[in-house]
């Protein structure tokens, strides 16, 4: 009888520690989502990749420290180390002057400033 009582007790616990581990999983989820919404209109392109390949990397080392080395070998560490030097090395040539991706101006004609109107064509460039 009393074995049945532990039983149920350790099986109503794993059911109840697998639907947080649930629920922390989603969470997570969203919070990723979320963070790479936020940082989709704040860095270039480039950037938002090298951000991207970051997160990969970061979801690899984990897993590897939390369930075991068994798909590490020489080739995946290679290609880990050679991901975080390039990472290193955008992030000291974007911070140089001139160094980011540029934003392309189109100046606006003389002629459309002093009317004051603007031309379809112009508002449009504007826009993009």
């Amino acid at each position: 009888m009393f074995d049945m009582r532990v039983t149920a007790i350790c099986m109503i616990f794993s059911f109840v520690l697998s639907q947080f581990f649930i629920v922390l999983s989603c969470i997570i989820a969203v919070g990723t989502n979320l963070s790479q919404f936020i940082c989709i209109g704040r860095f270039t392109a480039v950037s938002f990749q090298v951000l991207g390949h970051m997160k990969t990397i970061l979801v690899l080392t984990l897993g590897f420290f939390f369930f075991g080395k068994e798909g590490l070998n020489f080739h995946v560490a290679l290609g880990m180390t050679i991901a975080v030097i390039g990472m290193i090395w955008y992030g000291n040539a974007s911070s140089k002057p001139g160094g980011k991706e540029r934003q392309v101006y189109i100046p606006i004609s003389e002629k459309t400033q002093k009317h004051g109107i603007l031309s379809s064509q112009s508002e449009l460039d504007l826009k993009v």
